[in-house]
């Protein structure tokens, strides 16, 4: 007798690590650009390329690419700007890691500092978080039924279990050309520019992916006027996207992260020669999981009238999706310019990003704390320093609904920064207004015993014997049909024959009058 088995493929969270690293490296200033005196603005950005899976470690190659913006040296004190990549290789040491498991690798970077060493060499220092997620894919093995059942009785319970149909990695390119409106002067120079994902949209159709959203633009620009040489201006562009996946499917749930990796803007002529137009050339990074919820009729138990089953079984692990929420949260929140001498006249730009910090399981939902950390670019009423910048770092809470959850499941949650924007309230105080995304999925770790094998034996004359004919019985709490008959060598089906109305759950206390189902194979 043979075991019909079929194979269901499982993600299972191996292990979680953090590894810090120091970046402490010089940036010196490129010889066409003038000498710094003053470092108005700074951004980094961690790129990972390529995560290499082996024994026990991990390589991880990639790019940390730093900008600045400051002001020169020169009389006129003159805005310029400036950036350098630092290759990154590290080896990480994960214990438990083998080369055929899935790693999921984020990054937040932390107390970027650039200083001025000198007129042309800057120092920079960062603390960057690598936040390492390592998953191992099973392939889980259901018995689903017997070849060659001749009077096998058999027990299948309906068992819920989530598939991952699609897990890979990918990305999309958005380009497109943006144009300076009348009145404003032609670009001499892009000094900084700054690109945000906004309201970004995934949908799972069939043999394919529809992924809409929007990239801000701002940029800071030498103009050709040379009254008003420093100009700024932003854009919002709609992009809509197809992305070929012969495994995506409409009834799919899907959980599809979307960052923004490497980008730029280019300065273009227009269709009459001037410099109006920008290039954007942008890389969408896309972590893409589906997963497909099935109802999978696993076998349970089995005997035989004719003779004895021995069952083998073994312990089985997957995880079970129970819960999806994708919830927004709108975050007002007002700041002083303290210590500031100088008055707000004008806020150019705000970007920022989210991290979720803490996460408590309460009866109904998952309550998150959170904080929006923030860049402002702004013009203040210094003469000598009349752009400068400012972080800020916003804290907020927010309850996710969800059906009831415990600590032993397995929670994914992520922080996305929908919406940013800025405003001078008078000239001391800003107002910073954000719509922050909390995505979140649940997984319960499921445990459960499979049967494997079976061994047929035969019964002896004895053992038939032993086993009445005929047995009046009288329901027991927590009896069920399939006990009884598998007790008493008869079937669920003569026991209804024999016996009026018999549904489950069974009274306790009724009398059911038992034929047994074994008699024909007596004397075999």
């Amino acid at each position: 007798m043979k075991i019909e088995k079929k194979t269901v493929q499982s993600g299972i969270l191996k292990l979680e690590k953090n590894v810090q690293i120091t970046i402490d490296q010089d940036m010196n200033v490129p010889d066409t650009k003038p000498d710094v005196e003053k470092v108005v603005e700074s951004r980094g950005e961690v790129h990972v390329d390529e995560i290499e899976m082996l024994t026990d470690r991990i390589r991880i190659r990639g790019m940390f690419l730093v900008q600045i913006l400051y002001l020169s040296a020169e009389k006129e004190q003159k805005i310029s700007c400036m950036e350098h990549e630092f290759a990154l290789e590290e080896f990480m040491n994960v214990e438990g890691t083998q080369p055929t498991d899935a790693a999921k690798v984020s990054v937040d970077l932390e107390d970027l500092t650039v200083s001025v060493i000198n007129s042309r060499k800057c120092g920079v220092r960062s603390v960057l978080f690598f936040h390492i997620h390592i998953s191992e894919t099973k392939f889980v093995e259901c018995s689903v039924g017997v070849e060659q059942k001749d009077k096998v009785q058999c027990l299948y319970e309906s068992t819920p279990m989530t598939e991952v149909v699609l897990y890979k990695k990918d990305i999309q390119r958005i380009r497109a050309d943006v144009t300076l409106p009348a009145g404003k002067p032609n670009i001499r120079e892009i000094l900084w520019n700054s690109m945000q994902l906004r309201d970004v949209d995934v949908r799972m159709m069939e043999g394919k992916l529809l992924i809409r959203g929007e990239l801000f633009l701002f940029i800071l620009y030498q103009s050709e006027d040379e009254q008003e040489p420093v100009q700024y201006y932003d854009w919002e562009i709609p992009f809509t996207n197809e992305l070929e996946c012969s495994d995506s499917q409409e009834n799919l749930i899907g959980n599809i992260a979307v960052t923004l990796g490497s980008h730029q803007s280019v300065i273009k002529p227009d269709e009459d020669g001037e410099p109006r137009n920008v290039e954007v050339d942008a890389v969408l990074e896309l972590d893409l999981k589906a997963y497909k919820e099935l109802q999978m009729p696993v076998l349970k138990d089995m005997y035989a009238n004719n003779r004895k089953l021995r069952l083998k079984t073994r312990p089985v692990k997957f995880e079970n999706l129970i819960f999806q929420n994708n919830a927004k949260t709108k975050i007002t929140y007002r700041v002083n310019s303290e210590g500031n001498p100088y008055k707000l006249l004008q806020i150019l730009n705000v970007e920022g990003t989210v991290k979720i910090e803490d996460v408590r399981f309460e009866e109904n939902g998952i309550a998150t704390e959170g904080l929006i950390f923030c860049r402002v670019l702004y013009i203040a009423g210094d003469d000598g320093t009349p752009m400068q910048a400012k972080e800020v770092v916003i804290p907020f809470e927010y309850l996710v609904e969800t059906q009831s959850v415990s600590p032993s499941n397995r929670c994914e949650i992520r922080g996305v920064l929908e919406q940013i924007g800025g405003y001078v309230v008078d000239g001391n105080e800003l107002e910073i207004r954000a719509v922050a995304g909390i995505y979140v999925t649940g997984f319960a770790q499921m445990d459960m015993d499979m049967i494997e094998d079976v061994e047929e034996l035969p019964y002896d004359d004895e053992e038939l014997a032993q086993i009445p004919s005929i047995t009046g019985y009288v329901v027991k709490p927590g009896d069920t049909l399939w006990m009884i008959a598998k007790r008493y060598g008869t079937t669920i089906e003569k026991i209804r024959q024999y016996n009026e109305n018999v549904e489950e759950p069974l009274e306790t206390g009724r009398k059911l009058f038992l034929i047994k189902a074994m008699d024909a194979v007596i004397g075999e």
